[in-house]
């Protein structure tokens, strides 16, 4: 009836049935049986042996129970094993005949002798499976403990958990950080490509969803199986936090051992710890970092207090000395006054953009926008506007003859290179040119600034980008700039460091990560240029 249909398809579904396994395991146990007939045949024709043929069959019941799956194939064995002594080896020869006297009792010991092999061979066959199991569990866990407690990024844990998911119990994994129907990340471990397609169903995710929500296992192989799930999930979460939910993917139910569940727990354990290792880690940057903008700011306060009140004042009084005195004073000290408060003017509208681009990097997150842009032409643009104002200055500049494209803010590295030539113009007390040099290095795009002049005090070498460093003119500061150079860098995730020169002068270098690139070398013991 279609009852008993649906009832035996629910029975081969309960069990994993698995027609192909199940024909692979009938060929091999038919295979040790013609065997052993063959052989017990061979050594009744050459009489060698009359009396111990069922010994035969034993054996094969032992073999047939070490390479088959489970017990039934060893008790099927065994009972061929007593059909095929009395068929072929027991008189009247080639027929069977259980009613011989004596015969019955005999058979039936036989029977129940390959019967406790059967099962004792397949309960050995699964205490070994067992006990390599617990190991690679223990091995699994120390290894994992290792790996993920020494991770430095959130992507990274994630692999590696689903890895040793994957590793450990053999199945196909997914693991979702965040909520399944929307998770912020995803990593997958299949043992079959078609296992992508379930994990992706909308009733898997759902189910892993609820997992999410409700906090508890769900999915297949629980005693509250959800209709028609495959996968078993499992919530990444403390009391505090859901960071997300695994889920398995077991090919047969028979694998999950006892304490498999157990085992899932600990290995979540340890995805947890690594998780909040990598929490803490980023909240002590985040702390430092803020730290350090405090630092950034304290200090361009101070600089522009000084910066914008040295010029105004100059202007203030040039102006108020060309009021009261115009008419007493000549045309040369005229001229002088008004070119003074032209170059404290032109001062300060460049400080005016400096701080202009400190807004764009100021605040709990950065506005940097970021584009692939060709350094050359970063390069050109900076040489062509500090030679606008400093028409007598020469600039020799070398860049890379390959095409460097380098992810940048080109509108703030623009201003960094020009604080760094002006600098150099004003304050090296040099006529000699000055350089730009770029390069293309492990460490990234490395840009350098140097003059022939006289070089910097090393005292004011390690403060020199906290915007307190002052020139001899007291009204032309270049801490304000160069500290800006350092927030602007740092913004961009880049270094930025000075020197002196073995050969006399100074030099300013940054270094700014190419596409992909995140670590740098110290291209501060590189050789002077």
């Amino acid at each position: 009836s279609k009852s008993m249909k649906r009832v035996f398809k629910a029975m081969l579904k309960a069990s994993n049935f698995n027609p192909t396994a199940v024909l692979y395991d009938f060929f091999k146990a038919l295979l040790i049986y013609l065997i052993a007939t063959s052989f017990a045949l061979c050594l009744v024709g050459a009489e060698v042996i009359h009396d111990n043929i069922f010994g035969m069959y034993i054996l094969g019941v032992a073999v047939t129970s070490v390479i088959t799956s489970g017990y039934f194939w060893g008790i099927a064995a065994s009972v061929g094993g007593v059909i095929g002594v009395n068929f072929f080896f027991t008189y009247p020869y080639y027929s069977l005949n259980f009613t011989i006297t004596g015969y019955p009792i005999t058979f039936a010991v036989l029977l129940l002798i390959s019967i406790l092999i059967s099962t004792l061979t397949a309960k050995v066959k699964k205490a070994a499976v067992i006990s390599s199991s617990g190991k690679k569990w223990a091995e699994t866990l120390n290894e994992m403990s290792k790996a993920i407690l020494t991770a430095s990024d959130r992507d990274v844990i994630l692999e590696m958990a689903t890895d040793y998911f994957y590793e450990a119990n053999q199945c196909s994994v997914v693991l979702y950080l965040g909520s399944p129907l929307e998770p912020e990340k995803k990593a997958m471990r299949l043992m079959k490509d078609t296992d992508e397609q379930i994990f992706n169903s909308i009733l898997e995710r759902q189910v892993a969803f609820s997992a999410f929500d409700t906090g508890r296992r769900t999915g297949a192989n629980l005693s509250d199986q959800t209709q028609n799930c495959k996968g078993t999930y499992f919530p990444i979460m403390t009391k505090e936090q859901k960071y997300g939910v695994i889920g398995l993917l077991f090919e047969d139910s028979k694998l999950i051992l006892n304490n498999t569940y157990g085992s899932i727990d600990v290995m979540i354990s340890q995805t947890i710890l690594g998780l909040e290792r990598q929490e803490m880690i980023e909240k002590a940057q985040d702390i430092l970092l803020e730290k350090e903008k405090e630092k950034m700011r304290s200090n361009l306060l101070r600089a522009v207090s000084h910066d914008l009140r040295t010029p105004l004042t100059g202007i203030l009084g040039s102006t108020a000395t060309l009021i009261e005195n115009s008419d007493t004073l000549s045309k040369d000290a005229n001229t002088k006054l008004l070119r003074d408060i032209y170059q404290d003017t032109e001062w300060l509208i460049h400080m005016v953009e400096n701080l202009l681009s400190v807004t764009k990097i100021s605040g709990n997150e950065t506005n940097l926008k970021k584009q692939e842009e060709i350094v050359e032409e970063v390069v050109s643009e900076a040489v062509t506007r500090t030679q606008k104002r400093f028409p007598d200055a020469h600039i020799d500049v070398k860049v890379p003859d390959e095409l460097l494209i380098v992810p940048m803010d080109a509108t703030l590295i623009e201003q960094v290179l020009i604080n760094l030539m002006e600098n150099a113009i004003r304050h090296s007390g040099s006529s000699l040119p000055i350089g730009l040099r770029v390069a293309k290095k492990k460490s990234g795009a490395v840009f350098t600034i140097y003059d022939h002049g006289k070089g910097i005090d090393p005292s004011q070498i390690p403060d020199l980008f906290d915007g307190n460093s002052r020139s001899s003119d007291s009204s032309r500061g270049i801490g304000i700039g160069l500290s800006i150079c350092k927030s602007i860098i740092l913004a961009h995730s880049g270094t930025i460091f000075a020197k002196n020169n073995q050969s006399g002068g100074a030099s300013f270098t940054f270094v700014l990560p190419m596409k992909g690139e995140n670590t740098y070398g110290d291209e501060s013991k590189s050789n002077d240029y």
